[in-house]
């Protein structure tokens, strides 16, 4: 039974004190399982690596691969290429990556063996690399796993040997970045973003722990250096955007995918932030409508967005790469409705790529915030959602002359 605590926990914070969500549970039910046979896997991996959360600072890691040699095997860790695709066929793609690996402490990332080595190896990769493991048991029958923050993951085997067989292709800039010891690994993450590294492999160096100083580096846990990427990328461009002019005019932009619908505000003031979702009755984690928000001000945010979470961060890295295009900056105020079309969790990166596709269309232009409040509501189910919104609220009762 959905409880008013599920669309906090989301599977991740076991609020009603069992061990494994029902909700993720019943919906791992309905997709196919994974079946190959022996203890061998010999595959593309997309590039992908996994380190898991449980048993820190012991974790489970490894690389990412299908049970054979893929061509196009990067489009299974490529979430810039599932944009679009249809909810059952993205979990399908993602079900054939097994996890696999060993259990190592994160601090091992900074003086690695053999193995990890390896592993890291492919974490810095930008084309696929074949790669053969031998498992210690023959694989059984499992079904993918599901998560709010993750895109969906096939099961977990722990590895006996890996062997990469091929060269590895490794590009200069990371190379570099990866080998400096004296930089921090926020101005590393924010060097290779500024070379045009991708986020997504920005997150993989920062998980396997190749991004710090020196005997410092320790690896992160996927799911957590998923927002610690989008957390520390969005705060660099920040800080360059508050050096621009603001918007001139109020402007909406819309999106939306599998079931998200998003409504972008950019406000003419100095940059502040606010995300507000509507889990509408009958959405994956609900069985009423529930409002979260978070919000930040021109200083930024003390804490964690704990009511949004990682869909905070991705959607306010998506607007902020759109500001930095067009070097303005503006008070941001997010907009998500969740409907029963998405009836599967498939990670915050829905999140960042719809954000990301909705800043690309052409806005519509208001010239008083009252008419973009109003446009937005008659476009979305739950019609005083402005009502929640905090930072509409400060902006209404401290005018300025775009108010006029």
């Amino acid at each position: 039974m959905i409880s008013p605590l599920c669309v906090v926990c989301k599977g991740t914070k076991h609020l009603c004190g069992k061990p494994n969500c029902e909700l993720l549970d019943s919906i791992r039910a309905r997709t196919p399982k994974i079946e190959i046979t022996g203890r061998e896997i010999i595959g593309s991996s997309p590039p992908s690596v996994f380190i898991g959360r449980y048993g820190y600072p012991k974790v489970k890691v490894g690389p990412m691969l299908p049970p054979d040699i893929v061509p196009m095997a990067g489009r299974l860790d490529s979430p810039e290429q599932w944009f679009g695709r249809e909810i059952e066929d993205i979990i399908g793609l993602r079900a054939s990556l097994f996890r696999t690996g060993k259990e190592i402490r994160v601090e091992e990332a900074s003086n690695p063996g053999r193995v990890l080595e390896s592993y890291q190896l492919v974490a810095m990769a930008d084309r696929p690399v074949d790669t053969e493991v031998l498992l210690k048991k023959p694989i059984v029958s499992r079904r993918p796993e599901l998560s709010f923050d993750m895109a969906p993951l096939g099961p977990f085997e722990e590895a006996e040997k890996t062997e990469l067989t091929e060269n590895v292709h490794i590009p200069r800039r990371v190379e570099y970045i990866t080998s400096d010891t004296d930089l921090r690994s926020a101005d590393g993450a924010l060097d290779l973003y500024r070379n045009r590294i991708s986020p997504y492999q920005i997150q993989k160096i920062l998980s396997m722990g190749l991004l710090g100083r020196g005997n410092k580096r320790r690896m992160v846990p996927t799911r957590w250096s998923i927002t610690a990427t989008d957390d520390i990328l969005g705060k660099a461009i920040i800080s360059e955007i508050k050096a621009h002019e603001t918007v001139d005019e109020y402007s909406v932009y819309t999106g939306n995918f599998a079931g998200n619908y998003f409504h972008i505000l950019l406000i003419p003031r100095l940059w502040s932030y606010e995300m507000i979702e509507t889990w509408l009755k009958g959405a994956f984690w609900t069985a009423q409508n529930t409002i979260l928000q978070d919000s930040e001000g021109y200083n930024g945010r003390k804490g964690y967005a704990s009511n949004i979470t990682g869909a905070y961060y991705a959607a306010r890295l998506s607007v902020l790469e759109h500001l930095q295009r067009i070097r303005r900056q503006a008070t941001v105020v997010v907009y998500r409705e969740i409907t029963d079309e998405y009836w599967a969790p498939l990670g915050v990166w829905v999140i960042r790529e719809t954000v990301r596709e909705a800043m690309k269309t052409q806005p519509r232009r208001f010239d008083t915030l009252q008419k973009a409040v109003r446009f937005i509501s008659e476009g979305v189910r739950v019609k005083k959602w402005s009502e929640s919104s905090t930072l509409l609220r400060e902006v209404r009762s401290q005018r300025t002359l775009f108010d006029f």
